[in-house]
């Protein structure tokens, strides 16, 4: 009772003073946007021009604020699912696959079509295609092999890399002008993100959110491990799966619209391990969600205030793929 009590504290502080940063991350980011930028174009801002810029930059903020949040809370369930604190969902090859469809898309139908150039058809058909295709493998490799994560992950690499070699071959052989619309539409940052689509794509996030941290317990249980997991009551092949499909949609709806931010996710779920030193995941959930909001936000706020060359994305992937080096000389220690 002591021991949860010191954690409930504890929590409570943490999560006050992240509420705070990302609060002031948010007002940063909105001076960033705004006066900033118009000291150092020596223009003036008026209340028009204020509403003008905020108009584009609330979305952006909701967007970037549920893409982080949605990673996070992925990220973590699909470590406790795998085992393993040095694994992302993008392993499996999201990416790719998101570069695939937007590549046949533009070869088959042109850069004029429908399909391509809406952005809401756009993105429910490659949303959709990412969600048939990881739900395909999944039931096809785990039903095969017993659910074996590493064969999956393995399959997932080497999909990824045919994938990858194909749309490279398509976009060689197709129009240079295609070439451009494909090279455009697949270079999705926080810069650029679609922000039309997110009245599409929030309630998606807020669903997968929602389903994953109503489940916390069942991740406490299944952090146990297999047998221990059985043991105790938790059908362990029917969660798995299930939450494979929620990673894979949470991860298709924020990759078509963000793009790639690969070790996010491994970032802030690993930091938020080591702030909060608890296996309950409620607490790792919440953590995890705002320390990668506030890694988000905070750095396109930073980046636009020192007119950055290098995106925020760049630098949060450079970061963590240096602290995966770490995680893994750390396990190999051990």
């Amino acid at each position: 009772m002591h021991k949860e009590a010191r954690l409930q504290r504890r929590s409570t502080v943490i999560f006050i003073v992240m509420g705070l940063l990302l609060t002031i991350s948010v007002f940063l980011h909105i001076y960033s946007r705004t006066y900033a930028k118009a000291h150092r174009l020596n223009l003036e801002m008026n209340r028009a021009a204020f509403e003008t810029i905020m108009s584009r930059t609330y979305p952006a903020l909701i967007g970037m604020a549920a893409a982080a949040v949605l990673i996070a809370v992925v990220s973590l369930s699909f470590q406790t699912v795998t085992g393993s604190r040095i694994l992302t969902p993008s392993m499996i090859g999201f990416d790719s696959v998101f570069v695939g469809t937007q590549t046949i898309l533009v070869f088959v139908f042109g850069s004029v079509s429908r399909a391509f150039t809406n952005p809401y058809l756009n993105y429910l058909i490659v949303a959709g295609t990412m969600v048939i295709v990881s739900t395909m493998m999944y039931g096809f490799i785990l039903r095969k092999n017993n659910n074996n994560l590493v064969f999956l992950l393995m399959f997932g690499l080497i999909l990824s890399g045919i994938v990858r070699s194909g749309s490279t071959y398509l976009q060689v052989i197709m129009d240079a002008n295609d070439y451009n619309q494909v090279k455009a539409a697949t270079s999705v940052t926080v810069n650029n993100m679609n922000t039309n689509i997110i009245l599409i794509a929030l309630p998606l996030m807020i669903t997968v959110v929602a389903a994953i941290l109503l489940r916390h317990k069942t991740y406490d249980v299944m952090a146990l491990g297999q047998d221990n997991a059985k043991s105790l009551g938790i059908s362990y092949e029917k969660e798995v799966k299930l939450n494979l499909f929620l990673i894979s949609l949470g991860m298709s709806v924020t990759t078509a619209l963000i793009g790639s931010l690969t070790f996010l996710g491994l970032l802030a779920v690993n930091i938020a391990r080591e702030l909060f030193k608890t296996h309950k995941h409620i607490y790792l959930f919440i953590g995890s969600a705002g320390l990668a909001a506030l890694a988000l936000i905070c750095g396109q706020a930073l980046a636009e205030l020192l007119q950055g060359a290098v995106p925020v994305t760049v630098i949060i992937d450079l970061i963590g793929c240096s602290y995966m080096f770490y995680l893994i000389l750390k396990e190999g220690r051990v």
